[in-house]
């Protein structure tokens, strides 16, 4: 491989009972740092690879997993027995690449959406060796409040039929502005639009944790939100973001995106800010 170049593959790891969970991996040689990527609900790591030649073209080696009951990933779709199996799947994977890069190459986080809120939880309960952590908008809140029958019925659900799947009610238009991106989510086959009241459950009481536990971050954090979002609550990211004691908290907030700042059109801005961001962090 030249410098830049990107050399592409997938591989396997074994998560939490045993399940056998898929990620990708573009590398380049030489790389001054790794990114580690968690995708959001109902996606998986291949709509990362435009990411991934980016980051490529500035030495950064990219690997992305597939959540358990995602993509290529085992599992129930839309389903996890406890948020914590998450992190715990995380951390597994999180050994895995350190065992594909070299020693001596930092290793960022980067959480998208739900990811982003599965990566925050995960910085607050393990202390793992990472150099810093990318938080693009974070689950923190639905965009719209959920209605307390709604939360109420769930509830029940979680006790009764926790696995029972529902429409996930993402809106492929509301992810960003560029049709293209919208129509491959749509026709995407290894996109689903499930989820289930354990999971609905657990995401909520995620939410609560990472604000309760939020004074155990203390690695390097850049959140990337999207003013314009209409799937998760911008504002809500940002104000947990600005009650953090981290010393080194970057807030970057984009008025006109929609959900998937990576994927906006005219998002040179976004990656040139996460180049220099990982440059200045990565030593």
């Amino acid at each position: 491989m030249s410098p830049g170049v990107l050399h592409s593959s997938e591989g396997y790891f074994e998560g939490v009972g045993r399940l056998r969970l898929r990620y990708r991996a573009w590398e380049v040689q030489n790389a001054r740092a790794a990114i580690l990527v968690v995708h959001g609900l109902g996606e998986h790591s291949g709509r990362y690879a435009a990411f991934a030649e980016t980051a490529g073209a500035f030495a950064c080696s990219t690997y992305a997993l597939d959540l358990r009951g995602h993509g290529g990933s085992e599992g129930r779709r839309g389903f996890v027995p406890r948020f914590e199996t998450f992190l715990q799947d995380v951390d597994r994977f999180r050994r895995e690449v350190q065992g594909l890069v070299d020693v001596r190459v930092p290793v960022f986080l980067l959480g998208n959406s739900m990811g982003g809120l599965i990566a925050l939880r995960y910085l607050e309960e393990y202390e793992a060796p990472f150099r810093g952590a990318i938080i693009v908008s974070p689950w923190l809140a639905t965009a719209v409040e959920v209605p307390r029958w709604k939360v109420l019925l769930a509830n029940a659900l979680n006790r009764m039929l926790p696995a029972l799947p529902f429409n996930n009610g993402i809106d492929p238009a509301a992810l960003c502005h560029d049709p293209a991106v919208v129509e491959a989510y749509r026709s995407d086959p290894l996109v689903h639009h499930t989820i289930t009241p354990r999971l609905f459950f657990e995401a909520s009481r995620a939410m609560g944790l990472v604000f309760q536990r939020s004074s155990r971050i203390q690695v390097p954090l850049l959140f990337l939100i999207a003013g314009a979002d209409l799937i998760v609550q911008p504002s809500k990211a940002v104000s947990f973001a600005r009650s953090l004691a981290a010393p080194d908290v970057t807030v970057r907030v984009y008025p006109e995106y929609y959900h998937e700042v990576l994927n906006e059109p005219g998002n040179a801005p976004v990656l040139v800010e996460i180049r220099d961001w990982i440059v200045q962090r990565a030593g």
